[in-house]
């Protein structure tokens, strides 16, 4: 799930497992929340977020940003 202009967090049942930053040449690095908790992060979520991330990058445009560039587009 995007979490700004430049990262995507990873969840799972509803907690925060990693961010993940990628600079868009394919090469993506991770935060582990794990790490700073007592949860394990398991292998399968780490391949799960290295694989999205990598296929997709990370980060999102604000929705009001998306949205002004939808209307922009009707705009004759």
């Amino acid at each position: 799930m995007p979490d700004s202009l430049g990262t995507s967090r990873l969840l799972h049942d509803g907690c925060l497992l990693g961010i993940f930053t990628s600079t868009g040449d394919g090469t993506v690095s991770a935060e582990w929340e794990g790490a700073k908790s007592e949860e394990r992060v398991e292998p399968n979520d780490a391949t799960a977020g290295y694989t999205l991330a990598a296929a997709f990058g990370t980060g999102a445009d604000p929705m009001w940003k998306l949205t002004l560039n939808a209307l922009l587009e009707m705009w004759p």
